[in-house]
């Protein structure tokens, strides 16, 4: 592991974060807000700091082996959410530093979880970076780095791949930056298509611009306390489902049919799975909801459909108290946490095609104990799974479990009941936000105490970069020469 090139990355890291801590202190400016100059010192800072840094290391290049890309990588998302949180504490915003922290992970681990009790009461260049959080992680700290800093054209395929999400990490061009470009265009021209809807179904313009920043990034982050229902708009509601469902699928495919025109991308194996799932799902819990909470068909299934397409994209907007709902849709929703989105999306979770490729491996198991002496393979998209990735997904699959059991037990000792801590460790593994028991979709985490709010942001990480990347830098192999 090569520090120089580490401290070189986080220095231009830094100095791009300063630049855009600039878009809410103008905002501020514009609209003549308290913190203007607060927002400016912090940028200042954050400039000045990254500046001294990069004049130390500007000379030194050196290409980034691949133990070092898991280094930049986490590094780099741990200082972001550092000085992403202070915002949030010089201005007073949340005056303890535990919660500004817990605050910034959220916002760049896309999971919108929050300790802010009165969101409407806050400024709005706050909400303004809050949001910016979301979006800036969704796609990823360092994919969007690699698209504009020529210094990590050096290495960029192993951040690339320590950064982006699931097992299948392909690149749609030949070289990396040009790839990540690609997704960021997308992820842009989604965010701009959404706002300008968003406007044109009623909402303002503050509000339009950040709910599309933390739709697409299928964060959940809302500027108003009661989220989407404030607005009381189905066709907002359904809006919003379209693009969390654009947002939690693999944005390699978006690329190949929208600007290749390759239609064959509509027989993916994920993506086939994960739509049968989404309508199995909700359909599940629109009888089971209709009669009981809903009297209407049509309002069972909005209310179904919503909070399917938000639980399973991990964005975890509040809409309706799932949590009146019959403890049958309670378990669904647990299974669509856990589960997330597809590879390569903006969504949190186990990711769909490890599910579909463990579900195949189990059945392959099973055949070969009937046929012992039988060469089986498990194929995705007309392609074998290698034996290496098989080893992964259950790798993986045994991570999650263990984690949550860490986190859950934490959470236990913290005061919460077994229903709610094992809830909250599924939402912060799974970057979801809403739990269930006393975190539902219309309370906050203000009440956790100071080690499970640390707990919670620590598994918030874990969860956005997948485990590995960060957990490796803690085994005594990776520090071997």
């Amino acid at each position: 592991m090569d520090i120089r090139v580490i401290v070189k990355i986080l220095a231009g890291l830094l100095i791009i974060l300063a630049i855009l801590l600039c878009v809410p202190a103008l905002y501020s400016y514009s609209t003549d807000g308290p913190h203007t100059k607060t927002l400016l010192q912090i940028a200042a800072l954050t400039f000045v700091f990254g500046l001294m840094l990069w004049t130390v290391f500007r000379d030194y290049a050196q290409e980034i082996s691949h133990r070092t890309g898991f280094a930049v990588v986490s590094f780099s998302w741990i200082t972001a959410t550092l000085f992403g949180s202070l915002p949030y504490w010089f201005t007073g915003t949340t005056p303890l530093f535990v919660n500004a922290l817990f605050e910034s992970t959220s916002g760049f681990s896309g999971t919108g979880a929050t300790i802010l009790v009165d969101i409407e009461a806050i400024d709005k260049s706050i909400l303004l970076w809050r949001s910016m959080t979301q979006w800036l992680g969704g796609m990823g700290i360092i994919v969007f780095f690699i698209a504009i800093l020529p210094i990590l054209r050096m290495g960029g395929v192993q951040l690339f791949r320590a950064e982006t999400t699931g097992p299948q990490k392909d690149k749609i061009t030949p070289r990396v930056r040009e790839t990540a470009k690609n997704l960021w265009l997308l992820y842009i021209g989604f965010t701009t298509i959404l706002a300008i809807l968003l406007r044109f179904c009623g909402m303002n313009g503050f509000d339009a611009v950040n709910h599309a920043m933390t739709t697409v990034a299928t964060g959940g982050f809302s500027t108003r306390n009661a989220g989407i229902a404030s607005f009381n708009s189905a066709t907002i509601e359904y809006l919003l489902c379209l693009f969390m469902l654009l947002g939690s699928i693999n944005f390699s495919l978006h690329y190949r049919f929208l600007v290749l025109r390759d239609k064959s991308t509509l027989d993916d194996t994920e993506l086939k799975g994960y739509l049968t799932i989404i309508i199995a799902t909700f359909t599940l819990i629109t009888f089971y909801t209709w009669g009981t909470n809903f009297e209407n068909f049509s309002d069972a299934f909005r209310a179904s459909l919503f909070t399917t397409i938000a639980m399973i994209s991990t964005t975890g907007y509040t809409n309706y108290n799932y949590v009146e709902w019959p403890i049958a849709t309670h378990y669904i929703i647990i299974l669509l946490m856990v589960m997330g989105g597809m590879s390569m999306s903006t969504s949190g979770g186990n990711k769909c095609i490890r599910l579909i490729a463990a579900f195949k491996l189990l059945l392959k198991e099973l055949k070969q104990v009937v046929h012992p002496h039988a060469y089986l393979t498990v194929k995705t998209n007309d392609r074998s799974v290698r034996t290496e990735i098989a080893s992964a997904i259950w790798g993986f699959l045994f991570m999650y479990l263990g984690l949550f059991s860490v986190l859950a037990f934490i959470f236990t000792t913290g005061g919460l009941d077994l229903e709610t801590a094992a809830s909250v460790a599924f939402s912060a593994l799974s970057n979801i936000g809403p739990a269930l028991g006393t975190v539902g979709p219309y309370d906050n985490y203000n009440a956790l105490t100071d080690v499970s709010k640390v707990a919670y942001s620590i598994g918030m990480i874990l969860g956005r970069l997948e485990f590995f990347t960060l957990l490796v830098l803690l085994t005594p192999a990776y520090w071997r020469k």
